[in-house]
């Protein structure tokens, strides 16, 4: 098997790690770390181009993303296990 992607970063040691390529090009890759809250992106070359602090609500029950061209928002919710679907109007 070939490697293609390495990210070396020190302080995910240990860490719980999600990860999502780029749906349709996959030139970049999504990498949400457990528990500092950031999400960072690379591109295909292993760089990061951008990091995004991703606070929770004060309980930190409630987490809550949106998709590129999508105007649905998608709210969990720790409490009840539970996902809605809100629309916010935006294009």
């Amino acid at each position: 098997m070939k490697r293609v992607f390495t990210l070396s970063e020190n302080s995910w040691s240990g860490s719980c790690l999600q990860y999502k390529w780029q749906k349709t090009v996959g030139n970049y890759l999504a990498v949400a770390v457990d528990p500092d809250n950031f999400v960072k992106i690379y591109d295909r070359h292993g760089q990061k181009v951008n990091e995004l602090n991703l606070p929770g609500d004060n309980d930190g029950n409630i987490f809550a993303v949106i998709a590129e061209k999508s105007s649905s928002v998608y709210v969990w919710d720790a409490n009840v296990n539970k996902t809605s679907q809100l629309d916010s109007g935006m294009r």
